[in-house]
């Protein structure tokens, strides 16, 4: 099986904490392979929330849209266990960038990796614009002109 590689930020912008829960545990006793994907939504808005960013400009018809996830679990977790995601961003071009989530469980051990492909997307046009400027200063970044 060929896995995928996620490379971790090199900077971490945000910093978050939860616990993995009873309704997060499926029928095999440990969290469920999908709750990644719930845990990481929550997350990206607390993390927009703390970078003073908007996840979308909904008067004017656009903001940030989902393009892929990648994903690797290298840990079970389990009711109780105390999770601390570290939040980054890689491959910011004009339009995009990869949010990183790294998911450590009780301090010690990786439960997950998780890199989202964000765009700049236009819903009134139905096409990719480019990252407001809020999103390339929030992040640190400045792109060649």
């Amino acid at each position: 099986m060929q896995r995928i590689k996620i490379e971790l930020p090199d900077q971490i912008l945000y910093t978050d904490s939860f616990e993995i829960l009873a309704e997060d545990i499926n029928e095999a006793k440990h969290m469920g392979n999908e709750r990644i994907l719930v845990f990481a939504n929550d997350i990206r808005k607390r993390f927009y929330a703390h970078l003073q960013l908007k996840e979308g400009d909904w008067e004017n018809g656009h903001g940030t849209i989902v393009v892929n996830h990648a994903i690797n679990y290298k840990n079970e977790g389990f009711a109780g266990d105390k999770i601390t995601c570290q939040v980054g961003v890689t491959n910011v071009t004009e339009c995009s960038f990869d949010l990183v989530l790294h998911f450590i469980k009780n301090q010690e051990k990786t439960l997950a990796v998780l890199r989202t492909g964000k765009v700049y997307f236009d819903y009134n046009e139905r096409k990719i614009r480019p990252l407001p400027q809020a999103f390339l200063q929030a992040f640190g970044v400045t792109l060649p002109a």
